[in-house]
């Protein structure tokens, strides 16, 4: 007699993600929303009304529309004051975060300042100019994710992108400094890279249309895709530059011909990475490769999480878990969602 196996773990997890999925599109079909607790939300309050000129209400996961973009008119050093009083919690994540990484990853300390002519995307630089495109990613997602937090816990405060830039700035002149005193690094005019992922957020403040079409995130690869060689970065809090792809996506939901149409689920995808400049390939012999790829990609957040004929999640996104698995999305591409051909 044959005995009936229990469900593997990995059926169990489906299973509890269809079981979701349904009792969402169940809510959304009869106009319900769905909310949860909101500990990040209060923990952020709380620190904000510490360090702010007054208290303020309870801020909500996404700020008030402004279809001001970037108001150069009325701001100035108070408003900046009062975007970074309102955010302690979030500037301090993020320099933690970001100081975590450079002590553990990139050896701060290790050696005297210096300067390094890193070049950009040359074949005789360290990364083939991944470097540059991972720098102008973190200081493009610091600024966005600031602006939208300083314009939440201020209740719409315009200006909000302009004060975010700064402050991102900020702190990317700080990781420069930081390999400043590396032994593999240094200070290098190439952190012009920063200023450009900064621009680049700025640019979709003042012109909100521009975040509906276009997104610029990184997505990681695995197996062959990644160049499989030896523990390449084993033990690293961020994957070598080996291991990543950059991405610039045309998203279909962004243009009214296409919203009622399947193809709001779908982008065009620009992308870039290399083989060949990590130091094990060098030494395995592997030539210096920069790849350039077009492909098409899914857009999971809209597919998870738009407005879109598709029974989704949307009816939570007042929830701080889905609010936060949507916006990791808006930045990280899940490998294995997108098809691409490559061009050397």
């Amino acid at each position: 007699m044959r005995h009936l196996r229990s469900p593997s773990r990995h059926a169990r997890i489906v299973a509890s993600v269809a079981a979701a999925w349904v009792a969402f599109a169940s809510a959304s079909a009869h106009g319900q929303e769905v909310r949860g607790p909101t500990p990040y939300l209060s923990t952020s309050a709380f620190l904000r009304d510490l360090t702010a000129r007054k208290p303020g209400a309870k801020p909500a996961l996404r700020p008030p529309n402004d279809g001001r973009g970037v108001d150069f008119s009325r701001y100035g050093p108070s408003r900046f004051v009062d975007h970074v009083r309102a955010t302690p919690l979030e500037i301090g994540l993020a320099a933690a975060a970001i100081g975590v990484v450079g002590v553990t990853d990139w050896k701060w300390g290790g050696a005297r300042f210096h300067w390094a002519k890193e070049g950009f995307f040359g074949k005789n630089t360290h990364n083939g100019g991944m470097d540059k495109l991972g720098h102008a990613w973190t200081s493009y997602v610091l600024t966005e994710m600031l602006a939208e937090r300083m314009a939440a816990n201020t209740d719409g405060l315009s200006g909000a992108h302009l004060s975010a830039a700064i402050v991102a700035f900020g702190i990317m002149a700080g990781v420069e400094t930081g390999d400043a005193y590396t032994r593999r690094y240094g200070f290098s005019r190439g952190s012009v890279a920063d200023g450009a992922g900064v621009a680049l957020a700025l640019l979709r403040g003042a012109f909100p249309k521009l975040r509906e079409v276009m997104d610029y995130r990184v997505t990681a690869k695995f197996g062959d895709d990644a160049n499989s060689i030896p523990k390449v970065g084993g033990g690293r809090t961020v994957p070598a530059y080996n291991r990543q792809r950059y991405i610039l996506a045309i998203k279909g939901s962004g243009f009214e011909g296409l919203k009622a149409t399947p193809l709001r689920y779908a982008e065009l995808q620009f992308a870039y990475d290399t083989r060949g400049f990590h130091s094990v390939e060098r030494k395995l012999g592997i030539k210096p490769q920069r790849n350039f790829y077009v492909g098409v990609g899914l857009n999971l957040s809209e597919l998870l999480f738009g407005e879109g004929p598709v029974p989704n999640f949307a009816p939570a996104r007042d929830t701080e878990l889905v609010w936060a698995v949507e916006h990791a999305l808006r930045y990280v591409q899940v490998p294995y969602t997108a098809a691409y051909a490559r061009r050397r």
